[in-house]
């Protein structure tokens, strides 16, 4: 197996592995992002996320879409590829 097959093992797990929508916790967990930075995104509407709760509820459980992380992330890493940035 040569080193490349390595580095891609990770980005292949967590696109055939990963559900649809994910806790916070998970997100954070797979894509190695800190809680206040996927909050940042959600807020500034960078990546989609769902609040499971009633109307009459302040809090409930809230779900990030991983294709719209990855979706950012890809987009994140082609932008610096084209600067020339590792």
């Amino acid at each position: 197996m040569n080193q490349n097959s390595c580095q891609n093992r990770p980005q292949e797990v967590v696109k055939m592995n990963a559900p649809e929508w994910l806790r916070v916790s998970e997100a954070k967990r797979l894509f190695g992002i800190s809680k206040p930075k996927l909050y940042q995104l959600i807020h500034a509407g960078t990546i989609r996320s769902a609040a499971l709760r009633s109307p009459q509820q302040v809090r409930g459980t809230r779900l990030i879409s991983s294709m719209s992380l990855r979706t950012y992330i890809e987009a994140l890493a082609d932008a610096q590829a084209k600067e020339g940035r590792p």
